[in-house]
């Protein structure tokens, strides 16, 4: 070949490029053979009207430039699916904007040739020219398969290209068949077999019977089976899928997915935001105090940080699946865990997204992308944020710490009471998404069970370039696409909590803080405080005299006459039966950009400034000041047992993550899905905290 290919134009094209269409059955070694033709896309993209992706790459060929599209992975050419629909559309011309193919290279798994011909015989209708690319080549001649491959040309009317792409074998071949079939009449199809199937079957039923039929003739004398030991691949296959080692091996791979998503990413995740927090130090530095400031620092900066913080998680995450389908275990998992999801209507391919969701809800819901039936793919999305993400930890650790009882639970000195609240709050999600699966699958999403046919791909090894550019794609992806959206939604909510900003309000509002300060402090004043409120009340007193306790206060003031903190107070009457005041309110709407916000909100609400609350000093500060906050109205405390476990449990179900809420409307295509999302997991969010309190109240002294 004349260019090994990708983004680079290797001299001169030889007029008008060549477009050309890759097709093929998922698995079938399609990536790999783009990846050996043109090399790194020249362009990712969604297809206009739709989130499916489009994948063109360059190369030149004996001096003639040609474009390859590389569609979506399809069993049929009668559409089931938006990835389905898609490859049609393209191959028929009405997507606007990508021109018609004028040649078609169908990928041919050589070790699963009758399922692979389905499609060819579908392809081999449209009256394009049409190659064969006959891929895992190596793998068929290892396991005992012959295939007389000119017969087979000869009997299907086109070129027919055995090829192994990781080892670029046989792809000069093909690209020498792709100039030469444009050049000759395209392949007649097999509308005499289809006419001649029994008229007593339905539709479906005769096509079905004729194409197979049409694939037994032209297979008959072509492909021999010698008779071969068990491979390895059965061997391998006899363990991973049995019931009681499979699922044990499935559990400790699963493990293995989970933890590296939650532990690895963690360095890289706080080296960014370190990075982040630096950038942000250098620019408060240069940059004389204003809104000018206010917006670049607590604005974009802040914003920006929210969004390339999630990406060594979706990067891990895509990681692990290319390797996991690269080497075809992917598949035995879903089949594994189809027995255990089919009972409340969903399929295993969904389990891999919702154990990534207990990461991040981002990749989570990008995972689904594996999942070819649209209503199973939709449903995963709108169960993914019920998993409760590593952004719910936080809140969970400070107000499970600082309020519940750090007890021994039914005598076990090392299970401790708030250990016990911890793993009932990610219990939670979980029970909750299986009674909604249950039952949107008989509401919403009712109709007849969806059939999980899988075909289980040979083992073998994963290709380096195909993994690594999956990775780049996915998160590229994701900072492209989703990533200026999460930066507008983060501008917003600053603005929202900077505006408007009256000095002279601020001044007077810091005054009757003081005052009402040194009131409750008064000997003989009511309500009667104990020693360490009155220790408390008094360091906050005494703060306001210090330069940064004063900053502090001013900052609260502010935020409380900002729109943020006047939608806290228009809420209240809301929130109050959660035994939640104006302030929680408050928090909750400003965390909905990201749910870790609320633990910074609280701070600035109540005083405390910038104090990072995950470290030590900033959050038993943050503790102190919840344990002594009260009601404007009475002496009554806020923070009780009941109410952190009310706060815990809106939040475990809550939809308050602006990127999960973007994503999904990214990737069902509609802005409906995010909304109905959002509304119906606050909903459930706010019963969900309703009960708690009120419960809890009542129960507990």
């Amino acid at each position: 070949m004349d260019a090994t290919g990708g983004a680079r134009d290797a001299g001169p094209f030889g007029g008008r490029a060549l477009t050309v269409a890759l097709l093929g059955n998922p698995n079938t070694g399609k990536s790999s053979l783009f990846t050996a033709l043109a090399g790194i896309p020249t362009r990712v993209a969604n297809y206009p009207g739709v989130t499916v992706e489009e994948k063109v790459g360059r190369f030149v060929h004996r001096g003639r430039s040609i474009e390859l599209i590389d569609l979506p992975g399809t069993y049929s050419l009668s559409p089931k699916s938006p990835d389905e629909a898609v490859a049609v559309d393209v191959l028929r011309g009405r997507v606007e904007g990508v021109p018609v193919p004028e040649c078609v290279v169908l990928v041919v798994d050589a070790t699963n040739i009758e399922r692979n011909l389905y499609l060819a015989s579908q392809a081999l209708e449209l009256g394009l020219p049409t190659v064969i690319a006959l891929s895992l080549s190596d793998v068929a001649q290892e396991r005992g398969i012959e295939i007389n491959v000119d017969e087979l040309a000869r009997r299907l009317g086109c070129a027919v290209v055995p090829v192994v792409a990781p080892r670029r074998q046989g792809i000069t071949g093909l690209a020498d068949a792709i100039l030469a079939a444009t050049a000759s009449r395209p392949p007649a199809g097999l509308l005499g077999e289809l006419g001649a199937v029994d008229q007593s079957h339905t539709a479906p039923a005769r096509e079905a019977i004729g194409r197979y039929a049409w694939i037994e003739g032209v297979l008959e004398g072509v492909v021999r089976r010698r008779v071969v030991v068990r491979s390895i691949d059965d061997r391998i296959d006899r363990i991973v899928t049995h019931r009681l080692w499979g699922t044990l091996l499935f559990a400790a791979t699963m493990l293995a997915v989970f933890s590296s998503i939650f532990w690895l990413a963690t360095p890289a995740m706080e080296a960014i935001s370190s990075g982040i927090d630096q950038v942000s130090e250098w620019t408060r530095a240069i940059l004389p105090e204003g809104a000018i400031r206010s917006l670049l620092v607590d604005g974009i900066l802040a914003g920006a940080g929210s969004v390339v913080v999630f990406v060594p998680q979706i990067a891990l995450l895509f990681l692990w699946i290319a390797l996991l389908e690269g080497c075809g275990y992917l598949s035995r998992a879903a089949f594994l865990m189809d027995r255990l999801l089919v009972g409340v209507g969903l399929s295993g391919k969904s389990f891999i997204p919702l154990l990534s969701s207990f990461a991040c809800a981002i990749p989570g819901i990008m995972a689904a992308r594996t999942i070819e039936n649209r209503r199973d793919r939709l449903l995963t999305i709108l169960l993914a944020p019920l998993m409760s993400c590593s952004a719910r930890l936080p809140v969970y650790l400070l107000l499970s710490g600082a309020f519940v009882p750090n007890v021994a639970v039914a005598g076990i000195g090392w299970l401790r009471l708030p250990a016990v609240v911890l793993v009932c709050l990610y219990a939670l999600g979980v029970v909750v998404a299986a009674a909604v699966a249950f039952v949107l699958t008989r509401t919403v999403f009712r109709g007849p069970p969806q059939p999980f046919v899988m075909e289980l791909p040979g083992w073998r090894w994963p290709r380096g370039a195909v993994v690594l550019e999956r990775v780049r794609e996915a998160t590229w992806s994701f900072v492209a696409n989703a990533g200026t959206l999460i930066l507008a939604v983060s501008v917003v909510i600053w603005a929202l909590s900077s505006y408007p900003h009256d000095e002279g309000a601020i001044d007077a509002e810091v005054a009757r803080e003081r005052e009402t300060l040194s009131a409750r402090l008064r000997p003989g004043a009511l309500p009667v405080i104990d020693a360490e409120d009155a220790t408390i009340l008094g360091e906050h007193l005494a703060a306001l005299d210090t330069p940064e306790g004063l900053e502090a206060a001013r900052r609260g003031a502010a935020q409380r006459q900002s729109f943020l903190g006047r939608a806290g107070r228009l809420i209240e009457p809301v929130v109050r039966p959660l035994g939640w005041d104006w302030r929680i309110g408050c928090a909750a709407i400003a965390s909905f950009p990201a749910r870790e916000v609320v633990l910074g909100t609280l701070g600035v609400i109540y005083n405390l400034g910038d104090a990072d609350p995950g470290e030590e000093e900033g959050a038993t500060a943050l503790v102190r000041r919840l344990r002594s906050a009260t009601w404007d109205d009475s002496g009554r405390k806020v923070f009780t047992l009941p109410v952190a476990l009310s706060i815990m449990v809106f939040f475990a179900l809550c939809a308050q993550c602006a990127s999960t809420l973007v994503v999904i409307g990214r990737e069902t295509g509609s802005w409906v899905w995010p909304a109905v999302s959002f509304t119906s997991m606050t909903v459930l969010a706010w019963l969900g905290a309703l009960l708690t309190y009120q419960i809890g109240t009542a129960l507990l002294p």
